[in-house]
C-alpha cells in the first residue's frame, strides 16, 4: 500500500457493506468516490460499481489505483458531480443493460483534499490562495466570497453552515480587513489570523480555531447542501425505476446540516411506504474505529431498503 492510499481512510466500511449488502454482478453507484475505499470493498464482493467524483485529482489517482477494475469494466469512473447522476446513467444505458441495486453517498471531504497545500483547504498553507473549490471548473473561490458578501450575510453563513459561535465577530473583522486591504483576503493565512485574533486564548482546543469558519466556506463554495437536497430524490427515483431486487440507499453525513437532510428524506420514504429504514437511529463509528481513525467521530450512517 503506497502513501497516497494511506492518507485517506474510508469510514464505517463494515457498516456500509452490511447496509448496502452488495451482491455479485449487481450494479451499485458510489456517488462520492474519493479515494475509493468503499468502492474497493464493494468490488471485492464481486459487485460492479459506477463511481462519481468531480475532483479531477481524485479521478486521475483512481485511474492508477483501479486500472485493473476499470479495464475489466467492473468499475465505471465518471468525473461528474453526483447531481448529474440521471444524465450520466441515461448515457450508459445506451450501451449497457443497467439495473441499479444500490446507491451510496459519503458526504465527507477526503483527507487528501483537506491536506492539499495548494487548494486553500489546509490551515498550514498560509501563502496559498483561499480557493476551496473541489471542482476547479466552479467559478467562485472562497476568497471571492469574503470580498463580496456583506457583514450580516457573512455572519449568518458562518453560523448556519459552520456552527461558529463567534460568527458575528469574525464577520466584522473580515469586513475591517477588506476595507483596509481587500487583496490580503486572497491568502489562507489572512483568514486564519482573523479567526485567531477573534478567539484569542479560547482558540486552544482539540480542533483548529478556524475549522468551523473554513467548513462554512467550503460548504457554500461547493454548494454542498443544495446538491444533497437536489440529488436524494433523484437517487430514490433511480432505485424505484430499477428492476433490481432488494435495493438500498445508504448515506454517511459528517455535518449536522447534511445529516438533517438525509434523516428528513429517509423518514419521508418510510412514512409514504416507499421503503423501510434499515437502522432507526444513525449508525456511528465503534470505539475500535475511533481509535484508528479519529476522523470518523462525526460520521453518521443512515440507510433505507426499497
Amino acid at each position: 500500500m503506497n502513501k497516497d492510499s494511506q492518507q485517506h481512510q474510508a469510514v464505517l466500511v463494515k457498516e456500509v457493506l452490511e447496509t448496502l449488502n452488495p451482491q455479485k454482478d449487481c450494479y451499485y453507484i458510489d456517488a462520492t468516490f474519493g479515494r475509493g475505499g468503499h468502492s474497493r470493498e464493494i468490488l471485492n464482493k464481486g459487485a460492479k460499481v459506477i463511481a462519481f467524483d468531480f475532483d479531477e485529482r481524485s479521478i486521475e489517482k483512481a485511474k492508477e489505483l483501479f486500472s485493473k477494475e476499470i479495464n475489466s469494466n467492473q468499475l465505471i469512473l465518471l468525473r461528474e458531480n453526483f447531481n448529474k447522476m440521471n444524465e450520466s446513467l441515461l448515457n450508459l444505458k445506451k450501451s449497457l443493460n443497467l439495473e441499479i441495486s444500490g446507491i451510496f453517498f459519503d458526504f465527507g471531504t477526503s483527507t487528501d483534499q483537506l491536506m492539499s497545500k495548494d487548494r486553500g483547504f489546509s490551515f498550514e498553507a498560509r501563502e496559498e490562495i483561499l480557493d476551496m473549490r473541489m471542482d476547479e471548473r466552479l467559478g467562485v473561490k472562497a476568497c471571492d466570497l469574503l470580498k463580496l458578501i456583506d457583514e450580516k450575510q457573512l455572519a449568518k453563513m458562518l453560523f448556519e453552515y459552520g456552527g461558529e459561535n463567534d460568527a458575528r465577530a469574525i464577520a466584522k473583522r473580515i469586513i475591517q480587513v477588506r476595507k483596509k486591504d481587500p487583496n490580503s483576503l486572497d491568502k489562507v493565512g489572512t483568514l486564519v489570523d482573523i479567526v485567531d485574533q477573534v478567539k484569542g486564548q479560547r482558540a486552544r482546543g482539540k480542533i483548529h480555531a478556524a475549522t468551523k469558519t473554513f467548513q462554512a466556506l467550503r460548504i457554500i463554495v461547493n454548494d454542498e447542501l443544495s446538491n444533497i437536497e437536489e440529488t436524494l430524490p433523484k437517487a430514490l427515483r433511480i432505485l424505484q425505476e430499477s428492476k433490481a431486487i432488494d435495493k438500498r440507499l445508504v448515506c454517511i453525513a459528517f455535518h449536522e446540516g447534511e445529516d438533517r437532510l438525509v434523516k428528513t428524506f429517509f423518514k419521508q420514504i418510510e412514512a409514504t411506504n416507499i421503503g423501510k429504514l434499515i437502522n432507526k437511529k444513525a449508525i456511528q463509528a465503534s470505539e475500535e474505529e475511533l481509535a484508528i481513525n479519529p476522523r470518523s467521530r462525526s460520521a453518521k450512517l443512515r440507510a433505507v431498503a426499497l
